[in-house]
């Protein structure tokens, strides 16, 4: 189950590189043509899409670091009733 968590993480990581400039450039594009605006539209929100992108990846790295510090970490177990130490 460790496993499948952190292949979500990794799913997500790459999801949140690509869809923050994906999304900015068809709004860019959408605008440019809705209202006659020129390249700088799309030069403007591309940049602002790539920012995006490096910000929601930065998040998402120490997030996938976390859980994987806590899917590798070897805690010892609990001590039982029985055994005291």
């Amino acid at each position: 189950m460790k496993l499948l968590n952190l292949l979500m993480w990794v799913i997500q990581f790459g999801f949140s590189i690509i869809f923050p400039t994906v999304f900015f450039l068809i709004l860019a594009v959408w605008l440019q043509n809705r209202f006659g605006l020129g390249l700088w539209i799309v030069a403007v929100f591309g940049i602002l899409g790539i920012l995006t992108s490096i910000s929601t990846a930065r998040s998402c790295l120490r997030s996938l670091r976390n859980a994987a510090k806590e899917a590798g970490s070897d805690k010892e177990p609990p001590t039982a009733f029985n055994d005291h130490k």
